[in-house]
């Protein structure tokens, strides 16, 4: 099982859907290109879903080809789409919130440490 992750956060919040999860997968690495396979298997979508979900964002101009390797269309989230810039600010914000989670725990952990060396 899976630790907690922005993932599980960002449908959280968003709704745990095919669509999401998609968006959520390129979002998270908005800087890639990514095939269709690859999606399905990071998701964890059968292909079937994960082609339609891709079809529909393509239209909508969420995500954009951008180039083929070996016969499989590559593609990247569109950064200059407002919807997809607004869901990018979200993802970043989740992503600060676990870190600070993250860093009171830890601090917590280190104070806890301290103690006992006493």
């Amino acid at each position: 099982m899976k630790d907690k992750s922005s993932s599980e956060e960002f449908c959280e919040i968003l709704g745990v859907t095919p669509r999401n999860r998609v968006l959520e997968c390129f979002i998270e690495g908005r800087e890639m290109d990514f095939s269709s396979g690859s999606i399905a298997e990071t998701t964890e979508l059968n292909r079937a879903t994960t082609y339609r979900v891709i079809e529909q964002l393509e239209k909508e101009e969420f995500i954009l080809p951008t180039r083929k390797v070996s016969g499989a269309q590559l593609y990247k989230i569109n950064k200059v789409k407002r919807e997809v810039r607004v869901l990018i600010t979200i993802f970043d914000m989740i992503l600060d919130k676990i870190e600070e989670e993250y860093n009171q725990k830890t601090s917590i952990k280190q104070r806890k440490e301290l103690i006992q060396t006493i």
